[in-house]
């Protein structure tokens, strides 16, 4: 289980019990717009591609990419990898 918890806005939270995910309800509209495409893990680059629809790293990096000053506890999720010599996209980060 992981959180995100805003350290200026306490009304601003995300977590996730890797199966499922809570939100506050401005969280959770930007974490469904953001988790679903590709999404930069810093400002310039890589970018990371969601797995599917619910991939756990996605929904982690759109929720730090949304809430303000957020704060990260219990262990986060790392972005899955594919298999070597599995054909991925070529945004897709290893």
């Amino acid at each position: 289980m992981w959180q995100i918890q805003s350290r200026t806005d306490p009304a601003r939270w995300l977590e996730h019990d890797h199966d499922t995910w809570t939100s506050d309800d401005e969280t959770r509209l930007y974490v469904k717009s953001f988790a679903t495409g590709p999404q930069p893990l810093t400002p310039t680059g890589p970018i990371y591609a969601p797995t599917s629809d619910d991939d756990e790293f996605a929904i982690y990096i759109a929720g730090l990419s949304t809430i303000p000053a957020g704060k990260v506890t219990g262990t986060p999720p790392q972005p899955s990898t594919p298999l070597p010599g599995s054909p991925a996209p070529p945004e897709t980060v290893f």
